[in-house]
């Protein structure tokens, strides 16, 4: 072997040595990130809405199904950290709406477990956005739900109807953790379930997998945000910090022709406009007393 080839080999073996190296550094670094993003388990006093746990020591099954899911929602960082984004863009709102309603604020979590507070989520019974109505109870609390308008995209109409819907339910079972499950399984299959099973609460029933896990799923959210809330400013900056609405304006309109053509005369572009109110589905409103959003 000639010393050219000896020294082009030895050349690529430090060459791939110091690739291992620097790929090694540069893994350790990220898992670090990881491995430093741990959330606290909460030991004590686990409420939702201000109704307790039955006690962990003495049913282990509700513990099983608790960590579950805490495990599930805190080392999902790429969800977490997806809809910890969203927070500022949602929360508000919904906070000073349950306020108003004198509801409990752990009902924030409930549309973080349905959709992430992803907006274009759509399950297959066809419920939608962040609230996941299904288009039946979206028309029964007078939400317009067509080919032309969705008004489960209107996130304040939904919001407010959502919680009217909390409170109907709540004023059927009188227990919050119930009206959580009834609001993801239907009030009457919960009543049913609950006479057929002779039990008066949601930990004693037997239930499909997803309403099972349910409130499970909502209250590690809770505290997984909870603990969240006192790290994030060390979270912010690994995650690029939160996203934040834009300034916007209401503009009250009757009809609309062409809306490609209204959002120019708006000094408006069309995507910014059909982002701002998914609720519009064409390209036109018909004949109404329409609220619609642009940009400041």
């Amino acid at each position: 072997m000639s010393n050219l080839s000896k020294q082009l080999i030895i050349f690529f073996i430090i060459l791939i040595t110091i690739f291992l190296i620097v790929f090694n550094i540069l893994s350790k670094k990220n898992n670090s990130i990881n491995n430093n993003i741990i959330f606290s388990y909460p030991w004590k006093d686990l409420e939702f809405a201000w109704e307790e746990l039955p006690d962990f020591d003495k049913n282990y099954f509700i513990k099983e199904r608790f960590d579950k899911e805490f495990l599930n929602t805190s080392y999902n960082l790429y969800q977490f950290f997806l809809y910890v984004k969203r927070l500022p863009l949602y929360l508000p709102y919904i906070e000073e709406k349950l306020k108003e309603n004198n509801i409990p604020l752990d009902f924030k979590y409930l549309p973080i477990a349905e959709s992430a507070l992803r907006n274009d989520v759509v399950s297959g019974a066809w419920a939608a956005w962040i609230w996941q109505f299904i288009p039946e109870t979206a028309k029964e609390y007078s939400l317009i739900v067509n080919d032309n308008i969705d008004e489960r995209y209107n996130f304040e109409k939904a919001t407010i109807w959502a919680i009217n819907h909390i409170k109907d339910l709540y004023s059927t079972f009188k227990n919050r953790t119930l009206v959580a499950a009834a609001y993801n399984r239907w009030k009457t299959w919960i009543q049913n379930a609950l006479k057929d099973q002779n039990v008066d609460n949601y930990y004693d029933l037997y239930l499909n997998e997803e309403t099972w896990r349910y409130v499970f799923r909502i209250l590690a959210i809770k505290y997984v945000i909870k603990d969240y809330e006192s790290k994030k400013a060390y979270i912010n900056k690994i995650i690029g910090w939160v996203y934040l609405e834009p300034k916007i304006k209401i503009i009250k309109v009757w009809k609309i022709d062409d809306l490609k053509k209204w959002a120019l005369e708006n000094w408006q572009n069309y995507q910014t406009i059909k982002n701002l109110n998914m609720w519009i589905l064409k390209d036109f409103l018909p004949d109404w007393n329409w609220e619609v959003k642009i940009l400041k």
